[in-house]
């Protein structure tokens, strides 16, 4: 009964991504009453179930996961009281952030109901709410024209696309398949179906396409691939080097957009597709210089970067930046973005290699460089579909055996603890 209402949650929140209702004059969407209600499905299996061993490993993996999301927040925190901030700013920013928090319990709370075996629940809600999807364009286009479009996007590689694809271009949900297709790509033989759940997850990737992904998810694979070859202590090693690599490019990159690298491109002949222009309007609101603060989290919803008109309220429609480590940056400054990196690269990698072994440990660099790629030419890291699947295929590896290994191990702290308690005397010891 448990995993048919998760099953019925978990299909809505993903399908229902851009269905919005009203509350009091403010727009909220649908997928967050479902999201709450599987944490509140989990809450109430464990005030039954008391799962104490899941219990134990996932406050700590969630913890970890969430430490990406709360930097940005302490660091624009310090930001809005040093500027006395308007409200509705600080509500715009912590509005972002709270979605991240919630994506990541969500991760938790689905692992914690079903043990290693959640991730196989939580991709095929996915998959369910991209069927559902295809069967509505289906109905209201026909079969014959969904087809001929889905021909055209593969040939063209999304150049050339239709009205019933664009539908179905929900960016969000596509990249949340790619850390699934990783895991697949370097675990698959464990599992079972992992064909039928590959092939599933390779054709909804492909049906909303984002020619960026592509690159995105065989750079992940090959760099977690290539990791699993060294012995564990030389895999580490690597994998840290790779991320402080990560961390010194994100910057260099964002200093030759501050320099004019767009413009250059653009000048040698190359179609930025109008990145040069909204790189240029970014320009003015940030400096490379330690002393740069940030504006705060969520600024860039109160500047249409088109025209670089700024705005008082923010704006929900306004056009995107196109590069996360620039709005990270813009955001929490130059000494919040580093810490912001350190947070999200070293401190989870060095956690994954100790407490999952080389396995999660690859896997995570190979879900980092796909993210990589994916902040760097898109905005993907404020979607909750994508930091889901970030968090919850991480969180799986080896997910049932750990937790056996740490009630164990509170198991033999408490029994010592009543074992020398009771050696003591009690407590009268020692009179």
């Amino acid at each position: 009964m448990c995993a048919v209402i998760y099953m019925l949650l978990a299909t809505g929140m993903f399908f229902f991504q851009d269905t919005y209702f009203s509350i009091g004059g403010m727009e909220l969407s649908l997928k967050n009453p479902c999201a709450l209600a599987i944490l509140f499905l989990a809450l109430l299996n464990l005030t039954v179930t008391v799962r104490l061993d899941r219990l134990l490993i996932l406050s700590r993996h969630t913890a970890v996961q969430m430490l990406p999301c709360l930097v940005p927040l302490v660091f624009s925190s310090i930001i809005w009281v040093g500027t006395r901030a308007e409200s509705v700013a600080v509500s715009n920013g912590v509005s972002m952030v709270i979605p991240q928090l919630l994506a990541v319990l969500v991760a938790a709370a689905t692992l914690y109901l079903f043990g290693g075996r959640g991730i196989w629940y939580c991709l095929g809600a996915m998959c369910a709410a991209n069927f559902a999807g295809v069967l509505v364009v289906i109905y209201e286009g026909g079969l014959d024209a969904f087809l001929q479009e889905f021909y055209t996007l593969i040939i063209t590689f999304s150049k050339e696309t239709g009205p019933l694809m664009e539908q179905l271009e929900t960016h969000d949900l596509t990249f949340a398949f790619g850390p699934f297709l990783i895991y697949l790509l370097l675990h698959g033989k464990k599992s079972s179906y992992s064909g039928l759940w590959l092939g599933l997850s390779a054709l909804f990737f492909l049906i909303g396409l984002k020619r960026i992904a592509i690159p995105a998810v065989a750079l992940g694979v090959l760099a977690a691939a290539l990791l699993r070859l060294l012995p564990e202590k030389a895999a580490r090693q690597t994998a840290i080097c790779a991320a402080v690599t990560m961390m010194v490019i994100s910057f260099l990159y964002i200093a030759g957009i501050h320099s004019g690298l767009f413009d250059f491109l653009e000048q040698a002949g190359l179609d930025t597709k109008s990145r040069a222009l909204l790189f240029g309007n970014v320009t003015p609101y940030y400096d490379i210089s330690f002393t740069y603060m940030g504006r705060g989290t969520g600024f860039e919803r109160f500047v249409e970067w088109f025209t670089g008109v700024e705005s008082s309220t923010p704006l929900r429609t306004q056009t995107q930046i196109h590069n996360d480590f620039l709005r990270m940056y813009l955001n929490i400054g130059f000494i919040g973005y580093w810490v912001w990196l350190w947070s999200w690269l070293i401190v989870r990698l060095r956690y994954w290699f100790r407490q999952g072994g080389k396995e999660a440990g690859c896997l995570f660099l190979g879900i980092c460089v796909y993210c990589f790629v994916l902040y760097a030419t898109d905005n993907a890291i404020y979607y909750p579909y994508t930091m889901i699947a970030c968090s919850l295929v991480p969180m799986t590896c080896r997910l049932d055996t750990l937790a056996e290994e740490e009630l164990g191990k509170y198991c033999a702290h408490w029994s010592g603890g009543e074992d020398a308690f009771r050696s003591g005397g009690g407590l009268n010891g020692g009179r």
